[in-house]
């Protein structure tokens, strides 16, 4: 099979830019190239901008698997990636036709593919799904890794109201998850690191012709970006129907990282019998223990994992550990690995519990020695996070994890002890503390859970997908 993957930044990229998706994607080609003989291509699009050219052009790149992958990216693609360098312009999704042109350009090129996977529609328009009318005997497959065909800010999350958008207000609401102003240096800033990149400009005076040339480029920032001025709730409403129409239209099969991620795409308008469920397959899945690393250990201990952010859960896993009945906060240590944790953002709120160890953030190579001791992870996202990796990771590790029901973490286990009702205190507290006076029902969390995906078994799945004849 001729397989072509696309991501909006490339799986290698030097700024580690891309989140579990593009790890996720790495992982996916790193296992094909090793184990199958099939053509793998990539290609990426609305990262990199040159400021030496105003034309849209496809470039082959290098990257970590030599020719065993062949990898190309949109320069200067008139729509901007992530997602979310362009939620002022919904308009430019529908409308634009450069990416569609430069799609069909790369694929009568290269030959043909059997399968093209979208692993997001970011940096492109999903105008390029219309392609599957040119070339009918080409799988068109897509992945909901995120929320981007409902929400240009991809989360579906009011940032606002701090809550799940589960109405949009025939757009209203999209207006006021905007900021104030767009970011329009966004485009200045790629064009610059474009820049330093081809001439190695660590020399300040090598720099100085870049800020000359500079203001030349800087006002087509507005052409990728757009201004607030032009945009109305009705661009909004637009945006999100004509994503749904194309993905029903043109996509072969539309995989969705969980059930929950399945069921709010449907209740969205994606057709039940185009969307199916494809757990991603994971590295952390090789060597997953299937029980709990620390056992009838005292002090019980919980952790959070992850960022600072309202979204998250961080400040609602903070707020109503410090309204837990004293007795029990005495028996319990907290482990809070953050990035950019902020002391103020839990002092004086976790006094009295009987620990709290605090880490700034985590890596794969630390996270064993920080879970070492925990017998409870907590996953308590107030949106609909698709399938978060900490998740996964902490499970692989030999951590039950305690989590909301937004979202597809809980769907690890199928016990429900282990889900609580999402942004309930109450519940989360009882739930809680169910397990500290009760730890012996942490055991159920592996008598309940599914083993995770490897990528054997994951691209196994894939391929039983890619191969599948159409039924008519």
């Amino acid at each position: 099979m001729r397989i072509l993957y696309y991501n909006w930044i490339q799986f290698d990229n030097e700024q580690n830019q891309g989140g579990g998706v593009n790890i996720y994607q790495r992982n996916i080609i790193d296992y094909l190239t090793k184990n199958t003989e099939h053509e793998i291509f990539f290609i990426s699009s609305g990262w990199k901008y040159n400021p030496l050219k105003i034309k849209t052009y496809i470039k082959e790149t290098k990257n970590i698997f030599g020719n065993k992958c062949k990898s190309f990216e949109i320069i200067n693609s008139s729509i901007m990636a992530p997602a979310f360098a362009m939620y002022m312009n919904p308009k430019k999704f529908i409308e634009d036709t450069e990416t569609y042109e430069l799609f069909d350009k790369f694929i009568q090129e290269q030959g043909g593919f059997d399968v093209i996977h979208f692993n997001n529609i970011e940096g492109i328009s999903i105008n390029v799904l219309k392609l599957k009318e040119k070339y009918p005997n080409t799988k068109f497959i897509v992945s909901i890794h995120n929320y981007q065909p409902i929400c240009p800010l991809v989360q579906y999350f009011q940032n606002h109201n701090s809550c799940i958008c589960h109405d949009f207000r025939n757009g209203e609401e999209c207006l006021q998850c905007s900021q104030v102003k767009p970011n329009n240096k966004e485009y200045y800033k790629r064009c610059k690191n474009y820049y330093y990149d081809i001439f190695k400009c660590k020399n300040k005076f090598l720099r100085l012709p870049f800020k000359l040339f500079s203001k030349v480029f800087k006002h087509r920032s507005k052409y990728y970006i757009g201004s607030q001025e032009m945009i109305c709730p009705s661009d909004y409403v637009h945006y999100r129907k004509h994503n749904i129409i194309l993905l029903n239209k043109y996509a072969d099969l539309i995989l969705a990282v969980s059930d929950r991620v399945r069921q709010i795409m449907i209740d969205n308008g994606i057709s039940a019998n185009r969307i199916v469920t494809s757990y991603i397959g994971t590295k952390f899945a090789e060597n997953e223990l299937g029980y709990s690393i620390a056992k009838n250990t005292k002090p019980f201990t919980i952790a959070y994992l992850g960022y600072e952010r309202v979204d998250k859960g961080y400040f609602f896993f903070v707020d109503s550990l410090a309204k837990l009945d004293k007795e029990i906060a005495r028996k319990i240590n907290v482990v809070l690995a953050v990035s950019k944790i902020h002391k103020n953002s839990y002092e004086g709120k976790l006094d009295h519990f009987n620990d709290v160890i605090i880490h700034k953030g985590y890596t794969h190579a630390t996270l064993p020695e920080i879970l070492n001791s925990v017998n409870l992870g907590v996953v308590p996202v107030l949106w609909e996070d698709n399938l978060p990796q900490v998740a996964i990771e902490m499970v692989a590790l030999g951590v039950p994890i305690l989590c909301s029901s937004f979202g597809g973490a809980s769907e690890l286990c199928k016990s429900e002890l282990f889900k609580f009702n999402g942004a309930d205190e109450k519940d989360f507290l009882e739930k809680l503390t169910n397990f500290v006076q009760n730890p012996e029902l942490l055991q159920e969390y592996w008598q309940n859970h599914p083993d995770l995906m490897t990528m054997e078994k994951h691209c196994d799945l894939l391929f039983a997908i890619y191969s599948k004849k159409k039924e008519c």
